[in-house]
């Protein structure tokens, strides 16, 4: 299974399960430093941009997370290198649940963020990068305890200061429901043994329709 498939196994788990108490905030992004790569990618005429070349897989993986309507999209293009296409872009989109998704490529990030932030009402979790590396914080259950202030400028904080060891609990991500097959296995199902396609037709029109809306909408 790739990465990128067994990242959006990993978020769902977290999703479905409440292991982080009720998911309110997601965030999905994928950033590096060397810009448009040197092809189509450079031409509007193309297909080219980080939206249409990044955004696809992305809002796809968001759209299968979440089974709520959109009720609110906002995008910002970033033509900070000059291109006539987008070097990447940020995505807000609010869910009807309540539920807020942030989407974003970069392509001039010298420090990265982590690929996937994750909140919940009794926890947070972080998937670094492509590799898997990650972990899960959740409050640990009657526990409850006046956090110590830290300093911060020329005073303290105690809204700012981390939690405390006795609080909380670290615990790794979980491992993701695995696919039986992979999606070119089932491609070739459907077509030698009319297997039903593991992609519907009506998730494809449900990106297409969000990213018709961003293009149209994106400022």
């Amino acid at each position: 299974m790739s990465s990128l498939i067994l990242q959006s196994a990993i978020v769902k788990e977290l999703y479905d399960t409440g292991a982080i108490g009720d998911v309110f905030q997601i965030e999905s992004r994928v950033q590096g430093a060397n810009g448009i790569p040197g092809d189509w990618r450079h031409e509007q005429k193309y297909g080219g941009g980080m939206l249409l070349d990044w955004g696809v897989h992305l809002f796809d993986q968001i759209l299968w997370l979440v089974n709520s309507p959109i009720k609110n999209v906002y995008t910002e293009l970033s033509y900070v290198l000059g291109n006539e296409v987008d070097d990447g872009f940020t995505t807000f989109l609010t869910f009807a649940n309540g539920l807020k998704v942030v989407v974003e490529v970069g392509t001039t990030n010298y420090t990265k963020l982590p690929r996937w932030y994750i909140k919940g009402t009794k926890g947070t979790a972080k998937i670094i990068d492509w590799d898997l590396k990650g972990e899960v914080v959740v409050a640990r259950d009657g526990n409850a305890k006046e956090p110590t202030p830290i300093k911060a400028g020329a005073g303290l904080t105690k809204t700012m200061a981390p939690p405390s060891e006795e609080t909380t609990e670290k615990r790794l991500l979980p491992a993701g429901a695995v696919m039986e097959e992979s999606f070119y296995e089932n491609f070739y199902n459907v077509l030698t043994q009319e297997q039903q396609p593991l992609v519907q037709t009506s998730e494809v029109l449900k990106v297409a329709e969000l990213m018709d809306q961003i293009k149209l909408n994106s400022l």
